[in-house]
């Protein structure tokens, strides 16, 4: 496994660093920061309730490649993140794709740089936007995956999130609804269909609270 991560960490350094080095007439850069009452992933949040304060810096090339980071605090867990990626988007006919893997790093904890890594896989037509996230290293031997189906209506928009674990025959659901009150601020609330865990082999959906997720973020020019 350690040399694995080493591949996959060295296989994201390269791509930062070609598309850094193409040139800047082809290139456009693009940033954000937000913040959120909560840490809200997949369902769960993250911060046991603390606000958490996130940033994005994007480099995107016309032929549609990508790289950037991005990252965040409020992971009660594991301590501030930082997140790098690099993939690839763009159209064919009327379909949108995408495809990218995603390195996610503690620097505060054990977890070493490229142990926790996803490939991610997305296809969107009209609306509706079905996404892929599959963990290709760490999440116990690779048996976790987790999907959503997404429903887009521009200030409205809906996602059902499930969490996939191949060793058990649970599958934790949540429902997310969300309203895009401007560019800036954003509402959602998010919760699993089920509270019964036990057929899961996780926690995950075991506290079947709802989730209310307050954000406002900012593109910087």
């Amino acid at each position: 496994m350690k040399n694995s991560t080493k591949v996959l960490t060295s296989s994201i350094a390269v791509a930062v660093l070609s598309l850094t080095l193409t040139p800047a007439a082809y290139a456009e850069v693009s940033a954000s920061v937000g913040i959120a009452n909560k840490y809200l992933w997949r369902g769960l949040d993250l911060g046991n309730g603390s606000a958490a304060v996130s940033g994005d810096l994007k480099y995107t090339a016309t032929n549609g490649l990508y790289t950037g980071i991005w990252g965040s605090s409020g992971d009660s867990t594991n301590g501030s993140e930082y997140d790098l990626y690099a993939g690839w988007g763009g159209k064919l006919g009327a379909v949108n794709l995408d495809a990218s893997i995603w390195s996610y790093n503690y620097p505060s904890s054990d977890i070493d740089p490229g142990e926790l890594t996803d490939l991610v896989l997305s296809a969107g037509v009209g609306s509706f936007t079905g996404t892929l996230y599959e963990a290709i290293q760490g999440d116990d031997d690779n048996d976790y995956r987790y999907v959503t189906l997404g429903y887009d209506l521009g200030k409205i928009n809906a996602t059902v999130g499930i969490h996939d674990f191949a060793e058990t025959d649970g599958n934790p659901a949540h429902l997310q609804l969300g309203y895009n009150y401007n560019d800036n601020v954003s509402f959602a609330v998010s919760q699993f269909l089920s509270d019964d865990d036990s057929d899961a082999g996780s926690t995950i959906g075991a506290d079947n609270d709802a989730q209310f997720l307050v954000s406002y973020s900012v593109d910087i020019k």
